[in-house]
C-alpha cells in the first residue's frame, strides 16, 4: 500500500468538538479511491452516525497506547475499501 491511498489525519491533541469539525472536512476531500486514517486519542462515538448519514462507511481498530483508528471510506468506493483492509490489518479490532 503507498500513501497515495490515503489521507491521515492526527486528531489526538485537540479538544472537542474540533476531532469531530476535522474529520467531517477531510471526509468530504477525499477522491475515488481514497480512504482516511484517523487517528484520535478515544473512542469518536459522536462521529459515527454523522458518517453514515454522509455516505461513508469506516473500520475502528485499537492504536497505541488505548488510542482508536478510524479507517473511513465512501460507500460503494471498492478499491479504497480494498485498501483499508490492508491498511488495517496492522491494527487489532476494536472491542465493542
Amino acid at each position: 500500500m503507498t500513501e497515495g491511498f490515503f489521507d491521515y489525519l492526527d486528531v489526538s491533541e485537540f479538544p472537542a468538538p474540533e476531532p469531530l469539525q476535522m474529520a467531517l472536512e477531510a471526509v468530504e476531500q477525499l477522491t475515488p479511491g481514497k480512504f482516511l486514517h484517523l487517528h484520535h486519542r478515544r473512542y469518536p462515538r459522536l462521529l459515527f452516525g454523522h458518517l453514515e448519514r454522509r455516505g461513508f462507511e469506516y473500520d475502528t481498530r485499537c492504536g497505541p497506547f488505548d488510542s482508536c483508528k478510524v479507517f473511513i471510506w465512501r460507500k460503494e468506493d471498492n478499491q479504497a475499501y480494498q485498501q483499508v483492509l490492508i491498511a488495517a490489518a496492522d491494527y487489532p479490532g476494536w472491542p465493542e
